[in-house]
Parts: C-alpha cells; sequence; structure tokens
C-alpha cells in the first residue's frame, strides 16, 4: 500500500515479545514463499472483489456510476489492507489497535478524500466520477467484508 497510511505504519508500536524472536538469518529472504503468498492473496481478492463490483455495476447503471463505486471499493480495501499490514502473526485487533494515531489520522483523511473526490460535484468532473447513494456506500462498506 503506498501513500500517507503505509507511511504511518512506520511509527506502529512493537509487537509484544518480538524482542524475544531470534533474528532474522542473513541470508533469508524477506519476502518468504509465506509472506508473498499472503500478498497475492490480498491483491487477488482486492481484484476480485474490485472488478466483480465494477461489473455487477455495469449491468445496472452507467460507467460512471460503475467506475466510482469500483474506486470506492478499492480505495477501501487499501484502508483495511493497512490493518493486514500491522499484524503479521496475529490479530491485528489488539491493544494497540487504536496506538498508532498517525495511522488513524491517515485512515480519517483518505475516507475523507475519497468522499470528496467522490461526492463533491466540483471533483466529479475533474476525477469522472459520480455521486454515490447511501446505499452504494453501504454497499462497499466495511460491514460487507
Amino acid at each position: 500500500m503506498d501513500g500517507p497510511p503505509a507511511l504511518a505504519l512506520g511509527v506502529d508500536p512493537a509487537r509484544l515479545n518480538s524482542m524475544n524472536e531470534a533474528p532474522r538469518k542473513p541470508d533469508n529472504r524477506i519476502l518468504s514463499l509465506r509472506r508473498l503468498g499472503n500478498l497475492f492473496t490480498y491483491g487477488l481478492t482486492m481484484a476480485i472483489g474490485t472488478l466483480g463490483v465494477l461489473i455487477y455495476d455495469l449491468q445496472l447503471n452507467d460507467a460512471n456510476h460503475a467506475t466510482s463505486l469500483a474506486f470506492t471499493t478499492f480505495v477501501l480495501f487499501q484502508v483495511f489492507n493497512a490493518f493486514n499490514a500491522r499484524a503479521e502473526k496475529g490479530s491485528a485487533f489488539n491493544r494497540h489497535f487504536f496506538a498508532n494515531k498517525a495511522l488513524w489520522s491517515s485512515i480519517v483523511g483518505v475516507v475523507l478524500l475519497q468522499i470528496t473526490i467522490v461526492q463533491w460535484s466540483a471533483t466529479e468532473t475533474i476525477f469522472h466520477t459520480t455521486a454515490l447513494s447511501t446505499m452504494d456506500w453501504l454497499r462497499v462498506s466495511p460491514h460487507r467484508c
């Protein structure tokens, strides 16, 4: 993930007991097969989800609406991908969940920018988007994940 949330992950609190783990051997790959598999799975999930929303909505609405909905879906996938990046081992829902104020500020900023790009008529012209209905936002919201 690029951009502010990825940078904010750099100030995440250290994992509990991370200093008790043996260091990585110098000849070990940073991106192990397991990590690459996880990245591939996350990417494939986001691609299928985003393209699925696009294809489905093209059957019901015009191209601007379908691409706006798919764009929003992809952005929200990336927001939640930040939490995948936080916790390679264990759950991201731990006692440090709200500890990184920079991450939460970035996430709020990204979501507000997305709303602005899609909902504000001045940016609709620039980005070729169209306003989404409340039902559209509910369709792509996290409760569906």
